[in-house]
């Protein structure tokens, strides 16, 4: 994926998240009061400051993006803004801009369009899209009245991944050479302690499961089958109202619950099948997803999102999750981000790794004293010129008056098995142990992607509307 292609990414996973600035409404249209911090430092505002309109924040066009390192030109009603090879264009009173990158030019549609201020005759554009189209990360600190601006750019700085791209790369090229089937395995086992949900003993809950499915690099259709059969009491109700041939049959039909997932990337269509669901709605237990009119709410299209992932590398992906981590506290805002980078880049980055043979081992240690500590070791496995395997191991404690957890995971994944292996405890309340295994092998079968013959779905699509 191309720099233009993750920034465009970033713009749509914020607006599908609808983060930033599109939730306060700043109660009333105000032109004083809002300050602006950029890397955790206070911008200043000499002859302009931010105001709130039409339900947005929009911020002096030169002030801002001068301190972010861009170059600004405002000739008539053209605003253009250029950091290295990106060039932002908009034009007053109009929603639509244009981000070039080189020779790649992609149109953006804004919510709301730049302005002239009447009064200071200065340029103001809508702060969260500006912003992000060069890579920062935007959020709003209702309390403080702050717009939050981190140059995610920057807190990634020159950290390169290539042996963690190898590794997606090889990933990528053998599963696709065919279909893919998937067989696999689940199970999680917890323990509620019964103090803590004023029971006469304490809950034990046992989940196992099988997961089957096929998949392209388009499509998937993948099924699970759970036996939920502990949670009956929980899910009665009121278990003492029912007769023991009630609880029976919920225990009989808990135990074989269904999930079922078809999707087809090329049409956008999701099919999702849960008859537990139907029991409660009505239905056929077939729901449906329409992934591009959604998408396109966000001025987003799927079939770019599908071409660009074969492209995929990971600083795009660490990119797109920085840029949409909600802020909404000035001061922990710009350090939550960058002790995030600090994390992915000791965890993933190139220069973390230390070879011996033909394994790499990166590890992260954060160490809080008496409070915990957490531990992050990521061992990738070299054959020839592909890395072929990735093990990540986390092991966390925590504590404080009164309380105290301990957790372990461990992820292993190449191209014919995954395994996860996690555990929790909380002295005095619960403990959990989760487990999955799954195996890929290649296979001559295609994905069912369509709804069964004679059915109809029930449609999500408006459950989850985008709101600009």
């Amino acid at each position: 994926m191309n720099s233009i292609g993750k920034r465009l990414g970033a713009l749509g996973t914020a607006a599908v998240l609808t983060a930033a600035l599109t939730a306060p409404a700043l109660a009333a249209e105000n032109t004083s009061g809002i300050a602006v911090q950029l890397d955790g430092q206070n911008v200043a505002f000499t002859d302009a400051a931010p105001v709130a309109k039409d339900n947005r924040t929009f911020l002096p066009f030169r002030a801002v993006f001068e301190a972010m390192g861009v170059q600004v030109s405002n000739e008539g009603n053209n605003i253009t803004a250029t950091r290295g090879d990106q060039t932002l264009r908009m034009t007053i009173g109009s929603t639509t801009a244009t981000l070039t990158e080189g020779e790649n030019t992609k149109t953006i549609t804004m919510d709301v369009a730049p302005y002239v201020d009447s009064a200071s005759w200065r340029t103001y554009v809508p702060v969260r899209f500006a912003a992000e189209a060069f890579g920062c990360n935007v959020g709003w600190d209702q309390d403080d009245q702050t717009v939050i601006i981190v140059d995610v750019d920057k807190l990634m700085g020159d950290t390169t991944f290539t042996k963690m791209d190898n590794y997606i790369s090889y990933l990528y090229e053998v599963q696709a050479e065919k279909n893919q089937a998937t067989d696999g395995t689940l199970s999680l086992d917890m323990t509620v302690n019964k103090d803590l949900i004023g029971a006469a003993e304490d809950l034990k809950v046992n989940v196992d499961g099988t997961v089957t499915g096929v998949s392209s690099q388009t499509a998937a259709q993948m099924a699970m089958e759970l036996d939920l059969s502990d949670l009956a009491s929980l899910a009665a109700g009121d278990p003492a109202a029912m007769t023991a041939e009630q609880m029976k049959a919920l225990k009989d039909a808990l135990a074989k619950t269904e999930l079922e997932v078809r999707m087809d990337l090329n049409t956008g269509m999701y099919y999702i099948y849960a008859p537990v669901l139907a029991q409660a709605n009505g239905g056929s237990g077939w729901y449906s997803m329409d992934m591009n009119a959604l998408l396109k709410q966000s001025g987003m299209d799927l079939a770019s999102l599908v071409s660009m992932s074969k492209d995929l590398k990971l600083e795009d992906t660490l990119y797109s999750t920085l840029a949409s981590i909600p802020l909404n506290d000035k001061d922990l805002g710009y350090q939550t981000l960058k002790t995030s980078a600090d994390l992915y880049a000791s965890m993933f980055g190139d220069a973390s790794f230390t070879q011996k043979g033909d394994t790499y081992t990166a590890t992260y240690t954060l160490n809080e004293g008496d409070a915990g500590s957490v531990t992050y070791t990521t061992v990738l496995t070299q054959k020839g010129d592909d890395i072929v395997s990735m093990q990540m191991d986390m092991n966390m404690s925590a504590s404080a008056e009164g309380f105290a957890m301990a957790t372990t995971a461990k992820v292993y994944a190449d191209s014919t098995k995954s395994t996860i292996d996690m555990s929790m405890d909380i002295t005095g309340m619960m403990s959990l142990t989760m487990k999955m295994d799954l195996g890929y092998k290649a296979t001559d079968k295609a994905p069912e992607t369509g709804l069964p013959s004679g059915v109809t779905a029930t449609p999500l699509d408006s459950m989850l509307t985008v709101t600009p």
